[in-house]
């Protein structure tokens, strides 16, 4: 062929589809060869999935646990277009345990099974291993076990943490009858550092066993999912003791003295009250209730809220009057009011009441029978007859001394 008639040949349009043709024929030709080549392909981590769970549950009331194995590795042979594509995670090595009728450790074969548009019928299992799967059946059990909850934290200088509160105080745990006799308890805590105010969370917990290890949940149903956990949290402070005094009879503040012991205690609470509160009064003292000294004790009372952390429920009071004296004066001069509409005194039966006068010396030097008053209040008076009264003596003319003790008078009254 000259080479005019080639040049003309490969210009020719006809001819170059026909080489394109007989080409893509040939593709095709190797590409459907190659396809429908056998091989054999091997997989590793191939997952072991249990199928007809919940039917041999809610049949039976059986549960599948201790498994031998959660994963296999397979062999298979099929052709390129069949399983040239699969990866581990596309094939299951499945166990059907609908149809098991009785408890206890059963080894069973598996079936893999592929995804749609894998003939299944055209693969072949080359080997496997494990080839068999042993797994326990064992009977759905329901058990009901107590809640521990701590704090695992801190709280900031100045504050403390309280006890622990929490709901529920047991929880309901089903589960495989075997596993859940180990099952001692469930464990929940809260955490947080430097707190300064009470913290409440939904904690979730963790199974213990008898021996105090902790289990996986796992196979486990439960009827809450979380742990409602408060840790209160209050402020702490020391905070002085005092009482409040009634002064009269020659006492005043500047001349008397109060020791109060413990003259502290330490409270805590909220914040809001606590942070308010410097001191605390025990008492109310009459000061004309005694002489020249008084001791006594005095229970602690705190507000609502506020919590003793001292534990110290009572202080000794030691009050002393300093500079005075006292003196025994008779008192003649009687009187009363308030008596009420339809009752009048008859006679004041008592003619002289001894009373004893506190002040400094020199002003009691000067105080005489004749400045002393013994008044009755009778407005509370219901009845008739003879009857003790109190009193209360009145000084006149002097304003630092007076009566101390507490006195009575007899009198008759009639309607």
């Amino acid at each position: 062929m000259t080479k005019k008639k080639i040049s003309k040949l490969f210009d020719n349009k006809v001819f170059w589809a026909v080489v394109s043709l007989l080409a893509a024929l040939f593709i095709w030709v190797y590409i459907t060869g190659t396809q429908e080549e056998p091989i054999e392909k091997s997989f590793s981590n191939v997952e072991v999935v249990f199928t007809g769970e919940d039917t041999l549950q809610a049949s039976r009331g059986y549960v599948i646990n201790n498994i031998s194995a959660e994963t296999v590795s397979v062999r298979i042979s099929g052709t390129r277009r069949n399983i040239g594509s699969l990866t581990a995670s596309d094939i299951k090595a499945t166990i059907d345990v609908s149809l098991i009728s009785q408890t206890g450790t059963i080894t069973q074969y598996y079936t893999l099974t592929y995804p749609d548009g894998v003939d299944a019928d055209a693969i072949s299992v080359v080997s496997s291993n494990p080839s068999v799967i042993s797994f326990n059946v064992t009977r759905m059990s329901t058990k009901q076990v107590p809640v521990d909850v701590q704090f695992r934290g801190s709280t900031a200088e100045g504050y403390i943490a309280g006890e622990v509160e929490y709901e529920p105080k047991t929880i309901t745990i089903s589960g495989p009858e075997s596993e859940l006799e180990q099952i001692d308890h469930v464990y929940a805590e809260i955490g947080g550092d430097e707190l300064t105010m009470t913290r409440t969370a939904d904690a979730p917990f963790v199974l213990i066993d008898k021996s105090g290890n902790e289990v996986s949940s796992e196979g486990f149903e439960f009827d809450i999912t979380t742990i409602n956990v408060t840790i209160p949290i209050s402020m702490v402070k020391e905070v002085t003791l005092y009482v409040q005094c009634i002064y009269g009879a020659g006492a005043t503040e500047e001349n008397t003295s109060i020791t109060i012991e413990p003259s502290t205690i330490t409270i805590s609470g909220d914040t809001s009250v606590v942070s308010s509160l410097n001191s605390i009064n025990i008492a109310t003292i009459d000061l004309t209730d005694f002489a020249v000294t008084l001791q006594d004790t005095y229970a602690i009372t705190l507000p609502n809220g506020v919590e003793n952390t001292s534990g110290v429920t009572k202080a000794d009071v030691t009050i002393e009057i300093q500079g005075v004296s006292t003196k025994q004066v008779t008192v003649t001069n009687f009187n009363y009011t308030g008596l009420p509409d339809g009752y009048y005194v008859e006679d004041i039966i008592t003619k002289n009441l001894e009373v004893r006068i506190r002040g400094a010396q020199d002003v009691l030097d000067q105080i005489q029978s004749s400045n002393l008053r013994a008044v009755a209040d009778l407005s509370d008076i219901t009845q008739t007859g003879d009857m003790y009264v109190p009193v209360k003596v009145e000084l006149d003319g002097f304003t630092d001394a007076g009566a101390v003790g507490e006195y009575m008078i007899a009198i008759s009254i009639r309607r």
